[in-house]
């Protein structure tokens, strides 16, 4: 028997059964104008992926079900508003609000560069597929408004395992930047949820990021309060649990480095980058040059002692790629080279002078001691366009056992995300991964139960409507190969 032959011709098969089973391979169904030669393009980048030699392969629970999402057609749920004074943006977090072992979706609003206030949303999971409105059923008082907001946090801040939700926002984004208060919600008995925004300090800050950890070893979720600078100069924060979600400054628990007289930082991320067991800081830098000798155009790693107080540790990060002017809008940690240390991927924005350089993403591996070095050039993949990046996720993609990474652009021409597949031992290569999306406003969550990485969207209102795309996962019937 001619095996190669068998082989090639197994192979062949493999090709046309996907072509013909898999309406989406990362493309929305209707885009079938694409062309046949750009499918087989995606098919192959679906069976070759994630193939790296077996010697760097990592555990998985199953390699041989391994493979890229498929996307079935947009399909609308709800409609969560008819009008509106404006014309809105809204953002979705995704978390489990209600305890049910279900993802669940926030809803934020804003209007840029107006004091317009809107109520959060929530959509929860039924556990059959689809999404429902429960805002008016979850609230049992006031429901917290917000102006502009910069980040959500989900995070268990009254230590009761359920999902709650801080909302770091800096208020009117124009001159004199007079700030806004941050909102807390937390979850209540019988799965309700409440305003707690009384627990957080009143103030006007002008909050760009935050992040969460337990930073002082008690068994609560502490939070950094990332605030730039704006009419109330308030400088960055850390918010202390007192264990039911209830928060106070904490006095003397950063360095003077903070201070927003000296530098400014406009993202952060939480990680034991030292490996003494307590969370460290990682503050990416806002492209400041204040003008003095304390100003450090660079990012910065802050070491926790333990019971969480800051310590600046010097030269622990490299210089960005293209100018100290760049500005840094996400921060993912990770164990790049499976040493068991945290490294970092961190995506800035690029200035030379006036001139906009676009968005590029830094793969830093750490040194062992909290310090990194810049390893971008062997890891990651260039980006492909030149397009704003404001955020980064990672996440599994293609369920293989390692998390893939997923860029965010804010592009109205081309909203899709931008998927670098991870090949086991920490290089990244941008795949194809198109929707044909036309929303910037999405997130990733399994709605269905399967494992899968649905895409739920909300569209610029009114009318705000909510769309899913699902994840149609690995073709059952395939032999085993096709799938490896």
């Amino acid at each position: 028997m001619n095996y190669r032959a068998v082989s090639i011709l197994s192979l062949l098969m493999c090709l046309l059964l996907l072509v013909l089973a898999s309406p989406g391979l990362g493309v929305e169904a209707d885009a079938g104008s694409a062309g046949v030669d750009q499918l087989n393009g995606e098919v192959n980048d679906l069976i070759t992926a994630e193939t790296p030699p077996a010697s760097i392969m990592p555990s998985k629970p199953d390699s041989t079900r391994s493979c890229l999402p498929r996307y079935g057609e947009q399909q609308f749920i709800l409609r969560v508003t008819d009008s509106a004074p404006y014309e809105y943006e809204p953002g979705l977090t995704a978390a489990d609000f209600n305890g049910d072992g279900l993802e669940d979706v926030v809803i934020t609003k804003m209007t840029f560069q107006s004091t317009e206030t809107y109520k959060l949303d929530i959509l929860l999971n039924d556990g059959k597929g689809s999404l429902k409105l429960a805002t008016s059923s979850l609230f049992g008082g006031t429901v917290p408004a917000v102006q502009n907001p910069r980040q959500v946090v989900t995070a268990d801040f009254n230590g009761d395992d359920i999902a709650d939700i801080f909302v770091a926002d800096h208020g009117y984004d124009v001159s004199p930047h007079p700030g806004y208060q941050n909102q807390l919600v937390l979850s209540a008995p019988n799965g309700r949820l409440e305003d707690a925004t009384s627990n957080l300090p009143q103030q006007n800050d002008f909050s760009h990021s935050a992040c969460a950890a337990d930073i002082d070893d008690d068994d609560d979720i502490d939070l950094y309060n990332g605030n730039i600078w704006g009419l109330n100069m308030i400088d960055p924060q850390i918010l202390l649990n007192d264990g039911k979600g209830k928060f106070t400054i904490g006095k003397n628990r950063l360095p003077p480095l903070t201070s927003l007289n000296q530098n400014g930082y406009t993202t952060c991320a939480f990680g034991d980058v030292n490996k003494d067991g307590s969370p460290d800081l990682i503050l990416g830098d806002a492209g400041d040059d204040i003008g003095n000798e304390h100003s450090t155009p660079i990012s910065e790693v802050l070491l926790n002692n333990g019971s969480g107080i800051f310590t600046h540790l010097p030269d622990a990060m490299p210089q960005k790629l293209v100018s100290s002017a760049d500005i840094a809008h996400d921060i993912q940690p990770l164990n790049l080279n499976s040493d068991g240390y945290i490294d970092l991927l961190i995506v800035y924005e690029g200035w030379t002078g006036p001139l906009w350089q676009g968005s590029y993403i830094q793969a830093l591996v750490n040194n062992k001691d909290g310090t990194f070095r810049d390893e971008t050039a062997t890891r990651l993949e260039a980006l492909d366009r030149r397009v704003w990046i404001p955020s980064l996720e990672l996440r599994d993609l293609d369920h293989d056992g390692d998390l893939d990474l997923l860029a965010f652009p804010w592009d109205d021409q081309d909203p899709d995300p931008l998927l670098f597949l991870n090949d086991g031992a920490g290089h990244f290569r941008q795949r194809p991964l198109k929707f044909g999306l036309t929303y910037l406003n999405y997130t990733f969550l399994d709605l269905d139960g399967d494992d899968g990485h649905d895409m739920v969207m909300a569209t610029f209102a009114p009318p705000e409507d909510v769309y899913v795309i699902r994840d149609l996962g690995c073709p059952a019937f395939l032999p085993f190969i096709c799938r490896k």
